[in-house]
């Protein structure tokens, strides 16, 4: 993986409401799709960070083998207490320590940016799926976000999201060379105006968006300081246009 945020650091801190989780749907139309019980799926976390989405599943699928990989052993430690019933792992996304043609569904969310080798972490998810088995890859879309308010404070963070972020295009052509078939790529636009104040509150709180953790700590400090002029000058309930786009990219081993 990339050093673009030491989770150990900040494992304590990123366990927060603002990252709880539903059961995912996603999951429950896959095993509908497929006709599987529970008991007979094995879900695989990839990214899994404090495990809250395996345990919200685990709520609400129950016997369903959990499986959950992370490299931070911060991220772990909070994860294993989170929940006994869940195999959780450390390793890396590219070296999966994991059997082939052993998982129905995969899932990473919001952490491939961090996985320095993205080729064969595809590799690795296609190779311990089964054939039938699903993958299924969430995260936010850098090029649909110019106008994303942390851009707009910290414009320091869109290029190195243009470096670890790859375009609809080359997910979904890293997949097809991996091997995967159906794949499927859709956006979901959750844009609406940012309040100044409610953003000042989060962006002081650098755990909040790993953009604030990669860029540097001046950059970081002339972003708030630009913040909180804005605040002063218009208000904390003064509004700003924010652009944010959640892709999902769904894709299966035939």
């Amino acid at each position: 993986m990339s050093t673009r945020v030491n989770y150990v650091d900040i494992a304590h801190l990123y366990d927060d409401r603002r990252r709880d989780h539903g059961p995912d749907e996603r999951l429950g139309a896959y095993l509908s799709e497929r006709a599987l019980q529970p008991s007979d799926a094995r879900v695989l976390d990839i990214g899994c960070g404090t495990g809250k989405q395996l345990a919200a599943n685990l709520e609400r699928w129950r016997g369903a083998p959990m499986i959950g990989v992370d490299r931070s052993a911060g991220m772990l430690r909070i994860a294993r207490a989170r929940s006994a019933a869940i195999r959780w792992i450390r390793a890396d996304a590219a070296a999966l320590p994991l059997p082939a043609a052993t998982i129905d569904y995969a899932t990473n969310q919001f952490s491939y940016p961090h996985i320095q080798d993205k080729r064969g972490f595809v590799a690795e998810v296609f190779r311990v799926l089964r054939r039938g088995g699903r993958f299924v890859l969430t995260n936010i879309d850098p090029w649909a976000m110019e106008e994303w308010v942390i851009y707009k404070y910290f414009p320091q963070a869109r290029p190195l999201d243009e470096r670890d972020f790859l375009s609809r295009a080359a997910l979904a052509r890293l997949l097809g060379d991996a091997g995967f078939t159906r794949i499927d790529v859709s956006a979901i636009d959750r844009s609406e105006p940012q309040r100044l104040g409610a953003f000042l509150a989060s962006a002081a709180q650098r755990h909040s968006a790993s953009q604030l953790i990669a860029i540097s700590d001046a950059d970081y400090e002339a972003g708030l300081r630009r913040l909180r002029e804005d605040v002063a000058r218009s208000g904390a309930d003064a509004t700003i246009p924010s652009q944010f786009v959640v892709l999902t990219i769904t894709a299966d081993k035939a």
